[in-house]
């Protein structure tokens, strides 16, 4: 996964909402109070091989692997947000840095069709990290006002890989590009079907994702997975 290198443009980290060429949208922008003490990038892949007995070959003490394909990256990142120092007459409930987050993992309207939630950014001076998703936020209030109003929160954030740019096949085979494909990634609860209404307007296409995914059990889809979504003719 490539990081590329941007000019010196801001102190702390910054999470936006991007559309899938990159730009911001202007939807969300949270700009870190306090910069992460770390950053955990995870990326993993599926290789197997057949089980005891099968594909036995003499001599061997394990089957030869056959790749099946990469998983999306994931990046994570603990915040703290704090309104303990500012002043009296500004709103100090820190939920007005807290719902943003929230917000990465709520579904939009657009011209009356139901859109999943958007496509982000994060940008740390001159680090910046591919398009994701939001796939799972956590947050904990640790300090109170004596009005009751939360001061202080830590946030956990989990970013998933929407971005084809470190794809080789995108490159290597021109025909790749000759038509835009929109993907989008399984999320808690999620159903072809549900899907299908959500994308084409009609619940019945659910075929033609589970097709185009070669899905052989469309009922059974894994939070995490990245769904081609086909343009219908």
């Amino acid at each position: 996964m490539d990081l590329f290198e941007l000019p010196d443009q801001m102190a702390y980290g910054l999470i936006e909402t991007v559309d899938e060429s990159g730009t911001p949208d202007g939807v969300v922008r949270l700009e870190c109070q306090f910069n992460p003490t770390d950053l955990t990038v995870r990326k993993s892949v599926v290789w197997s091989g057949g089980s005891a007995g099968e594909n036995h070959t003499p001599g061997r003490n394990a089957p030869d692997l056959d790749f099946g394909g990469g998983k999306p990256t994931t990046f994570s990142l603990n915040l703290l947000f704090d309104t303990t120092r500012e002043p009296l007459m500004v709103d100090r409930d820190v939920r007005q840095y807290t719902d943003q987050l929230l917000r990465l993992t709520l579904m939009r309207s657009s011209g009356g069709k139901v859109l999943p939630p958007p496509l982000v950014s994060f940008q740390w001076g001159r680090l910046l990290l591919f398009k994701a998703v939001v796939t799972d936020v956590s947050i904990t209030y640790i300090m109170f006002h004596s009005n009751g109003l939360p001061a202080r929160a830590r946030a956990e954030v989990q970013f998933t890989q929407q971005d084809p740019a470190d794809d080789e096949t995108a490159y290597q085979n021109p025909t790749t590009r000759t038509e835009a494909r929109k993907t989008r990634v399984v999320q808690a609860g999620d159903r072809l079907d549900l899907i299908a209404y959500q994308e084409y307007g009609n619940s019945a296409l659910w075929r033609e994702l589970a097709a185009a995914n070669h899905l052989s059990n469309p009922h059974d889809l894994v939070q995490g997975t990245v769904l081609v979504i086909p343009l219908l003719h």
